[in-house]
């Protein structure tokens, strides 16, 4: 350990926590943010997070048996509040918040980094927010984290202060990035096929989500229109859009019986939005494997229907919320398809879609597919 690194953690010691967290963080941008970085300073910039940041680990490297008090915690979130949403150089802050809550460390932090962005929404804080969506991006969008910091957010302003919806509903003007990543991790947590149990968007949510995107078609691929200044050498990870994760509440919520008509306002919401997309080559919106993610839980329900009710063919083909899914689930591949919005395995999506019961505006897209594929020999 140098001189330089035992000085700079005795000065720090001196200084009662947490305030010397705002101490820290200076000497932290120091470090990475200089024009000559190296790996000693980065290991240094990471003691000096869990030390005097975070107050993980104590003089010695030991992790600390009492986590942060209440108290405190709130304290070093606004520390944070300020400093970041103090810091003018957008790669700058994008590097000092990625090493943070770094994928190493974003499991252990995740409840203050949850903390933090939804203080940012209620303070608006659009540098802030913008840091966060660029660590949902680069964790993956969909990733269990980010998945952890949506269903933080919907605690806080959809469960606990559900009368506070102007906070909310002006989010996409605050930050129209985060709130597209956001809305593709919201998706990823309800009508989810691949979780233990299905669980439904709360009414208010289901409600501000449909408000935001009728209001604003091009919410949806925000996230991919502008790409966050990273740290040098660092790759941009492509956002993916909420698209085909809000097609899937659309299209499952029928054989779900979950009727309210904001689920048939928010389908057509994303008709619109869809129409919108800007073309690029390769397209880059959709992925068709998501889009295929609606399929199992269609052919399990018309199992149900056949071995749990012993309903005949004709009936299960008839029955009323099956076909409304299948419309839905119809008009959101035609219209996808019809801007060339969508990439991946197409041709697999639509050998797919020919599993599923019949469905006479289904046929049609299935057909029409085939009729306009161009085959290079």
């Amino acid at each position: 350990m140098s001189s330089f690194e035992v000085n700079l953690k005795q000065t720090l010691r001196k200084i009662e926590y947490p305030l010397c967290a705002k101490e820290a963080l200076y000497k932290i941008v120091e470090l990475i943010c200089g024009r000559i970085t190296s790996i000693k300073n980065m290991d240094l910039a990471l003691d000096l997070m869990a030390e005097f940041v975070f107050y993980e680990v104590d003089r010695r490297g030991y992790k600390r048996s009492q986590p942060l008090t209440p108290l405190l915690e709130l304290q070093l979130i606004k520390i944070l509040h300020e400093y970041f949403d103090n810091i003018s150089s957008e790669s700058g802050r994008n590097t000092v918040f990625l090493s943070l809550f770094s994928g190493n460390t974003a499991n252990l932090r995740i409840n203050i980094l949850i903390k933090l962005t939804s203080v940012s929404i209620g303070i608006p804080s659009s540098k802030i927010l913008s840091s966060a969506s660029a660590w949902m991006q680069q964790l993956g969008n969909t990733s269990p984290n980010s998945c952890k910091l949506a269903e933080g957010i919907i605690q806080d302003y959809f469960h606990f202060y559900v009368s506070n919806t102007d906070k909310i509903l002006v989010l996409p003007k605050i930050s129209p990035q985060f709130t597209a990543n956001f809305l593709t991790a919201v998706a990823e947590n309800y009508f989810n096929p691949l979780k233990k149990e299905v669980l439904f968007p709360p009414q208010v949510l289901l409600e501000t989500i449909t408000l935001w995107i009728s209001q604003n078609p091009n919410l949806c691929t925000a996230a991919q229109h502008k790409q966050a200044l990273l740290p040098p050498g660092a790759i941009a990870m492509e956002a993916t859009t909420p698209i085909a994760g809000l097609f899937r509440w659309c299209i499952l919520a029928p054989i779900h019986k979950q009727t309210n008509d904001h689920y048939n306002n928010l389908h057509l919401a994303l008709l619109n939005s869809v129409t919108n997309i800007q073309r690029t080559v390769p397209p880059k919106a959709i992925y068709a494997q998501h889009v295929t993610q609606s399929i199992n839980p269609i052919l399990s329900y018309v199992n149900d229907l056949k071995n749990k009710q012993d309903l005949k063919l004709d009936q299960i083909l008839n029955e009323d919320a099956l076909q409304l899914c299948l419309d839905r689930f119809a008009q959101a591949v035609q219209i996808i398809n019809s801007v060339n919005a969508m990439y991946g395995h197409v041709d697999d999506l639509f050998y797919q879609l020919k599993l599923l019961p019949f469905n006479k505006l289904m046929n049609i897209v299935i057909n029409n597919y085939k009729k306009n594929k161009v085959i290079v020999i």
